[in-house]
């Protein structure tokens, strides 16, 4: 649970100067229900929220807010013992676990 917390706040923190968000009425109780099932560690349920509050997003910080859900959610969800995709350009291994020689 203190990896998700710290997660969540590095990404809230990096992606935005402080500044509060006008969420719309519609998209607001969609991504609490998504913070909450994040928390539960049920991915799957808060990515499908996070997905119905695109479907009815209606401002400009709908469209920030929603893109911050999803960078959390796959930040969270990730395995941590299974190897992680990179670029080869960029990273040295790729998504089937080989080393890209440079």
């Amino acid at each position: 649970m203190k990896r998700i917390a710290a997660i969540m706040l590095a990404l809230l923190s990096v992606t935005a100067p402080a500044q509060a968000y006008i969420i719309s009425a519609k998209v607001g109780p969609l991504l609490k229900e998504a913070q909450q099932m994040i928390a539960a560690k049920n991915y799957k349920g808060a990515l499908a929220k996070v997905n119905e509050a695109e479907a009815v997003k209606s401002n400009p910080d709908d469209d920030t807010v929603i893109n911050q859900f999803r960078g959390v959610i796959a930040a969270v969800s990730l395995d941590p013992t299974q190897p992680q995709c990179t670029s080869a350009g960029m990273g040295v291994t790729r998504c089937d676990g080989r080393q890209v020689k440079p």
